[in-house]
């Protein structure tokens, strides 16, 4: 009766650890692609979007009068800071530290300016700045006063806009960036890029 019983318990068992390997090993596939390839998977603003209007809009905006009335006064490159981007959006998520991050690189790539550190960057540099004071060695210590202030500071919104009917769905993103000098308050430069993606899904309506 034991063998019995051995048997009926093995062929009990054996079908569950086959089920359990198989619902373990599937449905999970990863594929590796370059950072700067042109993937649209759901038509929503991506990596490929942020890039692409940053470069865009920072290539227009060194091209401007603004740029060499300012070197031709000062004899120097312009200092800027890239501060907040609002997105105005009825449920998209855009990361917008990605893409003032690309406007950032864009800006110093460009080398026709400089660039300082966001003011959340510029908080903790500060604090680290209290640290040395106290920690630091006299020969290592940085003082304060020294940091480079900003000429000129740009803000902006991303404004998205989805149209849909009959299946087919337009994401519609218009980038709107502004600089203004820090010191007089006028506005030397506003750009504007747009992109837009046709989307088709079953389940539009």
């Amino acid at each position: 009766m034991r063998p019995l019983t051995f048997t009926i318990a093995a062929s009990l068992v054996l079908p569950l650890s086959l089920s359990l390997m198989t619902s373990c090993g599937g449905g999970t596939q990863v594929t590796r692609t370059e950072s700067n390839a042109v993937r649209d998977l759901s038509g929503n603003w991506n990596a490929t979007d942020s890039r692409v209007t940053a470069e865009a809009m920072i290539a227009d905006c060194v091209s401007r009068p603004w740029m060499e009335n300012f070197t031709k006064a000062n004899n120097r490159a312009p200092v800027v800071k890239v501060g907040r981007v609002k997105v105005v959006t009825n449920g998209d998520v855009v990361n917008t530290e990605i893409f003032t991050n690309d406007l950032v690189r864009s800006l110093i790539n460009s080398g026709k300016a400089e660039a300082v550190a966001s003011t959340s960057e510029v908080d903790q540099a500060r604090e680290e700045r209290k640290q040395q004071d106290v920690n630091a060695s006299e020969a290592t210590r940085k003082e304060g006063f020294q940091e480079t202030g900003a000429d000129f500071l740009i803000i902006g919104t991303i404004n998205v806009q989805d149209d849909q009917a009959d299946g087919k769905m337009q994401k519609f993103y218009s980038t709107d960036l502004k600089m203004t000098d820090i010191k007089t308050q006028k506005q030397v430069w506003i750009g504007n890029h747009k992109i837009a993606k046709d989307v088709t899904r079953s389940n539009y309506k």
